[in-house]
């Protein structure tokens, strides 16, 4: 949920999180860093997948469907470590990891 706070200052964006949310938020973690450290989280998984996966193929169209797997966890967790940098420069990342 975003709230919009109009203030003398200028308009403030704030988020907050649903009080039903699915996700296991800290209150300390903003859900927008949650969502990276979750990112990050589910490239292991992906990788171990296509490790697992590739360790059973038993055709070659498996084997660049792991490829294609790998390569992509690769991508995407550079990405999301890129952007948790980008969080901790700005001082938004609370958890240490």
């Amino acid at each position: 949920m975003v709230k919009l706070v109009l203030g003398d200052s200028g308009t403030k964006c704030e988020l907050t999180k649903p009080s039903n949310s699915k996700f296991n938020v800290g209150e300390d973690m903003k859900a927008c860093d949650e969502s990276v450290k979750r990112t990050i989280e589910l490239t292991r998984r992906m990788l171990d997948l296509a490790d697992e996966g590739d360790s059973v193929r038993e055709d070659t169209g498996c084997g660049v469907l792991f490829g294609v797997l790998r390569d992509s966890a690769y991508r995407v967790r550079r990405l999301a470590e890129t952007e948790r940098e980008a969080h901790k420069n700005k001082g938004w990342w609370k958890e240490s990891e």
